[in-house]
């Protein structure tokens, strides 16, 4: 199997739902990162053999983003262009995927990423309108498929609103972390504390530059203003406003607020991946390598989202390491709550032997290594591009913290899970 090297990464702006990207589409995104990827690591378009990418929630003219988006920006209309999705672990999966077609030597160089776009995403219509739409194709008159037009009610034809609840459950993410914080009993406070952390170190990252240099400008439409930076950032949050906020999912009980989640966010991001010796003989240096990844579903009953505490194990033991062993850890954020219950599970030898089969914890975090530029509730997070977000993100910081192996792992939606384990390049 051959060494999978990550040269290079980049990302949009992330910017909440209905703002600076409110009139530009997840495919838009997804172009313009890829074309500025390109251009910027000077990569021959004729080098490249794959690539993958995901959005969350697409509509039907864009099931197929990566070749898209590639056909769109003009690239070899030769490259494999496909499209993957595990909800907010897409790009994670995008990578490994690329990843594994690098190593087993089905190509030498390839792009995985992601994006999506919460200001666009398809509006759906009742079950009653869609079913006498669908029924009026199948007449063979006008007057025919008037006369079953007009059954529908004025009620059929108002939108249900959109909810991104799970369809084995019919719960939403957020509802599902409320039932874990009750269980593991982290408090509005602890969550507070961790949503103010994210923001302050964010800020900081913002401040010395290590966040700007991951972000690529976007020329926003309708009045094309450039967009530099990620608008929801706070680097010093009212601590005392947030405890104020009511929660969001338990109206009565509840303790995730918006200030403690993540956003809906627009935004896209991709990585530039090759073969060692690819990357070699072509004159690159690359920034990390990928040493092993892990993915997982789990007992929804259990917690839906405790997804990085079966994937980790997996990709820990894939790479023969420990917890001890990596240096820097990149944890997506969709709550604090969330971040707070897998941490703490992390640490529990009993819990993890009954549901996750290990035989000891698979140990304590060292939070000064944690999330050390921010992340998801701070950043923002475009679901299909968080992935290759902190993939970019942890390649870069390792260096900067001197440090071998870092950690990136997500929960996903369906009770699914996703971790990667990148090795610093000499």
């Amino acid at each position: 199997m051959r060494r999978v090297a990550i040269i290079e990464g980049y990302r949009t702006p992330f910017q909440r739902m209905f703002t600076d990207f409110k009139d530009m589409t997840a495919v838009d995104l997804a172009k313009i990162c890829l074309t500025e990827l390109v251009n910027r690591t000077e990569i021959d378009p004729n080098e490249i053999d794959e690539i993958a990418m995901g959005l969350s929630i697409p509509k039907p003219s864009t099931t197929n983003l990566a070749r898209i988006a590639a056909l769109g920006i003009g690239l070899p209309k030769t490259i494999h262009a496909y499209h993957m999705q595990m909800a907010c672990a897409t790009s994670i999966l995008t990578t490994a995927h690329v990843a594994m077609s690098i190593a087993t030597g089905n190509a030498d160089v390839g792009i995985a990423g992601g994006a999506d776009s919460m200001s666009d995403v398809p509006i759906t219509v009742t079950e009653a309108f869609r079913r006498i739409i669908l029924e009026a194709q199948t007449k063979k008159t006008p007057e025919e498929q008037m006369i079953t037009i007009g059954q529908v009610r004025l009620a059929d034809m108002i939108p249900p609103p959109m909810a991104l609840a799970e369809a084995y459950t019919g719960l939403t993410m957020g509802e599902h972390t409320e039932l874990m914080v009750k269980e593991w009993g982290i408090t509005r406070e602890e969550q507070d504390d961790y949503a103010t952390r994210t923001h302050e170190l964010a800020g900081k990252a913002v401040a010395d530059g290590r966040i700007p240099a991951e972000i690529i400008p976007v020329v926003a439409p309708p009045d094309y203003h450039v967009a530099i930076a990620d608008n929801q950032i706070r680097p010093q949050p009212n601590r005392e406003k947030m405890g104020t906020l009511p929660p969001v999912f338990d109206k009565e009980y509840g303790t995730i607020t918006a200030a403690n989640a993540s956003p809906l966010t627009d935004g896209a991001s991709a990585v530039l991946l090759m073969a060692e010796e690819t990357a070699k003989a072509l004159g690159y240096k690359p920034k990390a390598y990928i040493k092993s990844f892990g993915f997982s579903g789990l007992d929804l009953d259990i917690g839906m989202l405790f997804g990085p505490t079966f994937s980790t194990p997996k990709a820990l033991k894939q790479a023969g390491l420990k917890l001890s062993d990596i240096d820097l850890i990149e944890m997506h954020e969709a709550f604090a709550g969330q971040v707070l219950c897998n941490l703490k599970a992390w640490t529990s030898k009993d819990w993890l032997k009954k549901n996750v089969g290990l035989s000891e914890p698979i140990g304590k975090v060292n939070m000064d290594r944690f999330n050390m530029m921010g992340g998801s509730v701070s950043i923002g997070h475009p679901f299909g591009a968080t992935g290759t977000r902190m993939i970019t993100t942890c390649a870069n910081q390792l260096p900067r913290v001197d440090g071998t192996f870092g950690l990136v792992t997500a929960c996903a939606a369906n009770g699914t899970g996703a971790a990667m384990i990148l090795e610093r390049a000499n």
